[in-house]
């Protein structure tokens, strides 16, 4: 264990990141966030040691957050995006805690087994490698690494985006897919409690809850009576869509770390606010 870090950066300041910025000023946390988006404290790229340079004029960290996204890029964003930028962190930072923000999608299951942070990561690809370089970076350095699964939250939950669209195109896999989410509050929790009890050199894996899509369908049925149709799901291929696993958190729960949100609820919320919405139309 550590002590609460005072001064932080987050690189990366889309979804999560802007969520971990709010979390840590909240609790008196100075942070300064850095990305190329206009809302960034610091504009530029964090694989540039020119901007990490201005970063530690600005505020000089005691932990750093890398929450940097692709955002659906080719295998030249990955390692661009997550290894340069985590290898340049840890060489311009070194001694600081870096807690690396990197995907359950790692591991690569397909056939609706149980995965723990000890289980192989079989991906092969260019862009599961750059993530696997990137993780090792930190690893390397005695920062943790976070695989997270899919994140909800406010503006962004796309089984129940895809349920009101009435469209009836489900999440590929079928029904017998096992899907992981946790939302994006929480797992801002639990990279800033990882910074601080998180052992060195260690994977996190960071999920809410495990359940399969039919499951989710017929709960959201529940929720709707019946409102969108069903179908569709064989026919779609997307780049998420071929996970399917259940993924184990023993290790962070062990810290103290608890999922506080749970899907259906903030599917409850997601739904009344569209029905209001249609109503006043």
């Amino acid at each position: 264990m550590i002590q609460p870090p005072q001064r932080a950066w987050v690189v990366g300041a889309g979804f999560l990141g802007s969520e971990l910025v709010r979390l840590n000023r909240a609790t008196g946390v100075q942070v300064l966030s850095i990305d190329h988006c206009a809302a960034a404290d610091v504009h530029g790229a964090a694989q540039r040691a020119d901007t990490l340079e201005r970063a530690l004029k600005i505020c000089p960290p005691q932990v750093i957050y890398g929450c940097t996204a692709t955002h659906g890029g080719d295998a030249a964003a990955y390692r661009s995006c997550y290894a340069e930028v985590a290898e340049q962190l840890v060489r311009s930072a070194p001694g600081v805690r870096v807690v690396f923000c990197s995907t359950c999608s790692v591991y690569e299951r397909q056939d609706g087994g149980v995965v723990s942070e000890a289980s192989t990561c079989s991906g092969t690809g260019e862009k599961m490698g750059a993530l696997l370089r990137a993780e090792q970076a930190v690893l390397n350095s005695g920062g943790v690494v976070a695989r997270l699964a899919a994140l909800y939250g406010p503006g962004r939950c796309e089984i129940v985006r895809r349920y009101l669209s009435q469209s009836g195109r489900e999440l590929p896999g079928g029904r017998e897919r096992w899907v992981n989410y946790v939302h994006v509050t929480d797992a801002a929790r639990a990279l800033m409690l990882l910074a601080v009890r998180g052992e060195g050199g260690q994977v996190y894996n960071v999920c809410g809850e495990t359940r399969q899509l039919g499951e989710l369908y017929s709960s959201l049925d529940a929720l709707c009576d019946g409102f969108a149709e069903q179908g569709g799901s064989a026919a779609l291929s997307e780049r998420r869509g071929r996970a399917n696993m259940r993924v184990r958190t023993d290790k962070i729960r062990l810290l103290g770390w608890e999922a506080r949100e749970d899907l259906m609820s903030f599917a409850r919320r997601m739904i009344g606010s569209n029905e209001k919405r249609q109503c006043n139309a």
